[in-house]
């Protein structure tokens, strides 16, 4: 068994899935969390170094996290994900995820990991399995573990909360991955320029349970499915979603969901970010479609006069 008195975090994929969870779980059983920094474009220089050409942008700035953290921490965290929900599944990457990190940029650094499979068994197990494994006894285990589930259900409601407090007008919807949305060197851009031109914008959240029936069976993309099915059409003037390069399951998934926006008449943009974009042409693009909405709407306004 490691003496682990800190363990890294990387500030990627698995980090914003369960938010606020982690730093509450190891901080219960004695383990100091210790978080990478934000993303920028250090963390891609840094990936360039270890990381696959042909990973996706959030996958090449996981590793750029993972590297930073070397030498700070006596090892790092890096989770098995292969279901959120149940009945659902994870994208292949998240379950290959530890081993590949072993093999490129943990290579120097001792990996911690569990399993999360929600098809197998519910989070808490999990947690309390993994919690007695890195030496906490029953008592500590499950209180650290009931104390992170806690932290994230707050940290989520906190979300949900910030997206009911938009004012009550027409704003646009963003979509994507958790950690597309909520990792500033991706999406912050876009969302200042939103704020710019004086357009409220609600982040996807992701904190309901699985709903049924559905086609879709990967996690993530079946929340976004059902969102988009069950669009308020009075309360969204259009739709945004946020891909990054060579992301396998959203080039599968971003045509349904481009067509459910036109069967619903919902004005839709792609926006495909990879490290060479430019934040000149998102911006312009970003101008563009927000001019269209809005002439869009003054003309169906006119006719119905």
């Amino acid at each position: 068994m490691l003496n682990i008195r800190r363990i890294g975090i990387p500030r990627g994929f698995y980090y914003y899935i369960y938010p606020g969870l982690w730093e509450a779980f190891f901080s219960g059983i004695g383990i100091e969390p210790v978080l990478s920094g934000e993303s920028s474009p250090k963390t891609l220089e840094l990936a360039a170094s270890c990381s696959e050409s042909e990973h996706c942008l959030a996958h090449k700035i996981f590793d750029g996290h993972l590297k930073s953290l070397q030498g700070r921490v006596d090892a790092v965290f890096i989770p098995r994900l292969l279901s959120i929900k149940k009945r659902h599944i994870c994208c292949a990457k998240f379950g290959a995820l530890p081993d590949a990190s072993r093999v490129g940029a943990a290579a120097h650094i001792p990996v911690i990991s569990a399993e999360l499979d929600e098809n197998k068994e519910p989070l808490k197990r999990t947690l309390i399995r993994l919690a007695k494994d890195l030496g906490a006894n029953k008592d500590k285990a499950l209180h650290s573990v009931l104390a992170a589930l806690t932290a994230m259900a707050e940290e989520k409601e906190k979300r949900k909360t910030e997206a009911r407090n938009i004012p009550s007008t027409e704003r646009f919807l963003l979509l994507g991955h958790s950690y597309t949305l909520e990792d500033d060197f991706i999406s912050g851009s876009i969302k200042r320029k939103l704020k710019a031109l004086d357009i409220f914008v609600e982040l996807m959240t992701f904190g309901e349970g699985p709903k049924e029936p559905s086609p879709v069976r990967w996690c993530t993309f079946n929340s976004i499915y059902h969102r988009l099915q069950e669009l308020d059409l009075s309360q969204y003037a259009g739709v945004i979603q946020i891909s990054t390069f060579n992301c396998g399951p959203d080039s599968v998934m971003v045509d349904k969901y481009r067509r459910i926006c036109r069967s619903r008449n919902i004005p839709y943009l792609l926006l495909m970010i990879d490290e060479h974009t430019a934040t000149a042409g998102i911006e312009t693009r970003l101008e563009a479609f927000c001019d269209s909405v809005w002439w869009r709407q003054k003309m169906k306004s006119c006719n119905q006069a």
